[in-house]
């Protein structure tokens, strides 16, 4: 299940709402709802936030940095020869960089594309 979805789907039921009442609340229908409840489609950052101050939360977001090189790429796991639960990183695909080497090969494609600096 995508991550908005089960966003969407504990703030609904930790509020205590039907389907039907947090599609009123959030002026969408109940057939969106359940779609995006589902991972069937994914709501975007505006309808999300929407939906969970309709639940009484707020979607927040903390800027992270992307490592500017090998180095500080190395650095993350200095001292460590397994990563840990904290080391792991998605792209913005949903693509999961757990190792050194993900990230190694991730910052490769992002060099290329020129977006980061060698």
């Amino acid at each position: 299940m995508a991550i908005a979805a089960e966003l969407i789907r504990e703030a609904r039921l930790m509020a205590g709402l039907t389907m039907t009442e947090l599609a009123e609340r959030a002026g969408t229908s109940k057939p969106t709802l359940s779609r995006y409840e589902n991972g069937l489609v994914d709501p975007g950052a505006e309808t999300l936030n929407r939906l969970l101050r309709a639940c009484g939360h707020e979607l927040r977001s903390q800027p992270v940095g992307l490592p500017s090189s090998l180095a500080e790429i190395a650095d993350r796991f200095k001292g460590r020869s397994e990563p840990t639960a904290e080391d792991v990183t998605r792209a913005s695909g949903g693509r999961e960089l757990r190792t050194a080497s993900d990230l190694q090969a991730f910052a490769a494609e992002l060099r290329e594309q020129g977006f980061l600096a060698t």
